[in-house]
């Protein structure tokens, strides 16, 4: 929910930062919040009811994931990537990625866990050119969340929130959600290897899809 829309829900307590991290990167996929658009506290103390130290941390938070860039007094702006920084980004991304992939393959997977990846993949199989890109984003991150949960990693846990693919998906939607169907059906090809337990099937599927996204950018230089 943007700011100047907030219902006035109290948020629950300890999660005030965590929560405005989460609508101001929804935000950014409903158009709220554009590369190179200023966010001020005051912005996020009036729309949230919280007090400047909540809404700091958020922005500090998104600043060290590569979001916003920090202006001293002046509050933060969203971060404008160019098109070979995104691809170098991907790059990075899809060996994380892939390996990712392999080590959830490659553990003990509980049905819970295998339960969790296959709803996600099935939804995000369910996508089209016509869902939202906030909706979108919420149903990969779900993805992603119970792919990297399932490898077990805390390097990779902590090192993915920082790769900036938030701006890339933001700023290169309507390149990297071109009319495809592979491009949805690729998860599902991710969570069957994983299920299956073949290591190099899953990385190779994800290295696959983040390749599709390398390449479309590639085109545009």
């Amino acid at each position: 929910m943007p700011p100047g829309k907030h219902t006035g829900e109290k948020i629950p307590l300890g999660q005030t930062r965590e929560h405005v991290m989460r609508e101001i990167i929804r935000g950014l996929y409903d158009g709220q919040f554009k590369p190179g658009q200023r966010i001020r506290e005051s912005q996020l103390t009036a729309a949230y009811k919280i007090s400047r130290g909540p809404a700091r941390e958020a922005l500090n938070a998104l600043a060290a994931m590569n979001i916003l860039t920090l202006i001293p007094q002046r509050g933060a702006v969203v971060r404008t990537l160019t098109i070979p920084e995104a691809i170098d980004t991907l790059i990075v991304a899809q060996s994380l990625i892939g390996l990712a992939a392999r080590l959830a393959a490659e553990c003990d997977k509980s049905e819970t866990a295998l339960a969790k990846l296959k709803n996600a993949s099935e939804v995000l199989q369910s996508c089209s050119q016509q869902t939202s890109e906030a909706d979108y984003a919420e149903a990969r991150d779900r993805f992603y969340g119970a792919l990297t949960t399932m490898a077990g990693n805390a390097e990779l846990s902590r090192l993915l929130p920082l790769l900036r693919v938030h701006l890339i998906r933001v700023q290169f939607a309507s390149i990297l959600r071109a009319d495809d169907p592979d491009w949805y059906h690729d998860y599902q090809d991710i969570a069957d290897a994983i299920a299956a337990g073949n290591k190099k099937q899953a990385e190779g599927a994800a290295c696959a899809h983040i390749g599709r996204a390398i390449r479309r950018l590639r085109a545009l230089l």
